[in-house]
C-alpha cells in the first residue's frame, strides 16, 4: 500500500570514489551549481531524526533487468558488488568499534539482520490496516515523521463517510520475495551538532493485495467501482536508531517505500553523494 510513497531523499554522506569510477560511463549529470540548490531544498525539508534515505541506497533489479549493452551491464554488476562490498566494510567497521577492546573483546553491537524481513512483513500489513481505518496514532507509533504526515493528509482528504477497507490476499512470487534488498548501518551528523547512528534495511515484498471503499452515508453499501485487487511489488525502508553507548537499537519504523534502482538513477545518486561531500567539507573547514 505504500507503492506511492516515495518521499524526499537528502543526502548526507557520499561515495566519492565511486561517483569518480562512474563519470566514464555515465552521461554527463545534472550541472554541480543545480545539484546543489536541489541538495540545499532537499536538506531544508528535514525535520527530524530517521526522516532521510540513508545515502547510496540501492535496490539493484535483478542481473535480467541489468541493461543490455554489455560495457553498462558489467559496469551496474560492479557498482552492484562494490555497494555490497562497502555495506559490508561499514559493518564490521562499526562492530569493531562497540567492542570495549577492539579485537579482545566481544562486540556489543548485534546486526539482527534475520529479523528485517519479519519485521517488515508485519509492520507493512499494521501500516495499510491502519491507515485504512484511518487510525493516525498507530501511523504516528510506527512510521517516520514524513511518512506519518503524508498519510495522515491522505486520510483527511478523503470524503466524510467513506470508509475504506484493506486486505493482504496473499505473498506472491515467493519463490523470490521478501528479500533483503540493502542493509546499511551509518554514522551521520544531526542537526543539533552531536552525530547519530542508524542502521537501515530495505525489504523488498510481493504481494496481492485488496482495496474497497465503502459507503456509510448509505447503509455501509460498497461504492461501485472501488474494489481494486492489485499486484505489488513493493521495496519497504525500514530505519533504526543505536545507542551510542549500548549499541543496542530502537524500534525500527517505516521510512515508506523506494524505486528499483536503474544504472542511471544509481549513477545520479553517486554524483550526487559527491558534490554534498564536498559541500560537507566546505562547511567543516569553515
Amino acid at each position: 500500500m505504500l507503492s506511492s510513497q516515495i518521499l524526499v531523499r537528502p543526502r548526507q554522506h557520499v561515495s566519492a570514489t565511486a561517483a569518480r569510477s562512474a563519470s566514464s560511463y555515465a552521461r554527463k549529470p545534472a550541472s554541480r551549481a543545480a545539484t546543489k540548490m536541489r541538495l540545499r531544498k532537499e536538506s531544508s525539508q528535514i525535520e527530524a531524526n530517521l526522516s532521510f534515505l540513508l545515502p547510496t541506497t540501492l535496490v539493484a533489479p535483478p542481473l535480467w533487468r541489468y541493461p543490455r549493452q554489455p560495457s553498462k551491464f558489467v559496469h551496474m554488476l560492479w557498482l552492484h558488488l562494490k555497494a555490497r562490498f562497502d555495506a559490508l566494510k561499514s559493518l564490521i567497521g562499526f562492530k569493531v568499534m562497540s567492542a570495549p577492546k577492539p579485537l579482545m573483546s566481544r562486540p556489543k553491537f548485534k546486526a539482527q539482520r534475520a529479523s528485517a524481513i519479519p519485521t517488515a512483513k508485519a509492520l507493512h500489513v499494521q501500516m495499510s490496516e491502519a491507515f485504512a481505518a484511518g487510525d493516525r496514532e498507530t501511523l504516528r507509533s510506527i512510521c517516520s515523521t514524513e511518512l506519518h504526515r503524508s498519510l495522515v493528509e491522505a486520510i483527511d482528504a478523503r470524503p466524510r463517510g467513506v470508509r475504506t477497507e484493506w486486505e493482504l490476499v496473499k505473498y506472491d512470487k515467493t519463490w523470490y520475495y521478501p528479500r533483503l534488498a540493502d542493509w546499511r548501518v551509518a554514522i551521520l551528523p544531526n542537526k543539533t551538532g552531536g552525530m547519530t547512528t542508524v542502521k537501515q534495511a530495505v525489504v523488498s515484498i510481493s504481494s496481492v493485495q485488496r482495496i474497497a471503499r465503502y459507503d456509510d452515508t448509505k447503509g455501509g453499501a460498497k461504492i461501485k467501482g472501488s474494489e481494486r485487487v492489485r499486484h505489488l511489488l513493493e521495496h519497504i525502508v525500514l530505519q533504526a536508531e543505536i545507542n551510542d553507548k549500548t549499541y543496542e537499537h530502537g524500534p525500527w519504523i517505516l521510512w515508506g517505500t523506494i524505486p528499483e534502482s536503474t544504472y542511471e538513477s544509481h549513477l545520479q545518486e553517486l554524483a550526487d553523494s559527491e558534490v554534498a561531500f564536498t559541500e560537507n567539507q566546505k562547511h567543516a573547514r569553515s
